[in-house]
């Protein structure tokens, strides 16, 4: 059975996380006078901003008209050889990156 490197890293940890160190409670104390955040809601809070922001920028430069333009261009130009080239090795590079996260997804059991 191989172990992954979170599984090395568990084992190495282990000991030393059931360790009590003999500090009198300082710890406990330097721990509670931190500043408590919620790291979660700032999270949402800037994902929601940044959406925000990409919205108005989208309906600024009226993103759907260049949308629309590439499509039509695409639609009526025949491909040349270094697009579809291109094209095939976006795709394989976007194709190995979703494969990647999905192994790693797998690995660490988010999946």
């Amino acid at each position: 059975m191989d172990m992954t490197d979170n599984d090395l890293l568990e084992q190495l940890f282990r000991p030393m996380k059931e360790m009590q160190l003999a500090d009198e409670g300082f710890t406990d104390r330097v721990m509670q006078q931190l500043p408590r955040r919620d790291v979660g809601s700032l999270s949402r809070l800037w994902t929601v901003f940044c959406v925000v922001v990409a919205v108005v920028l989208f309906a600024l430069f009226r993103g759907w008209e260049i949308i629309a333009h590439g499509l039509l261009m695409l639609a009526n130009t025949p491909p040349t050889s270094q697009q579809v080239l291109t094209f095939a090795v976006s795709v394989g590079i976007v194709g190995l990156l979703a494969l990647g996260e999905v192994v790693s997804r797998v690995r660490c059991g988010a999946f």
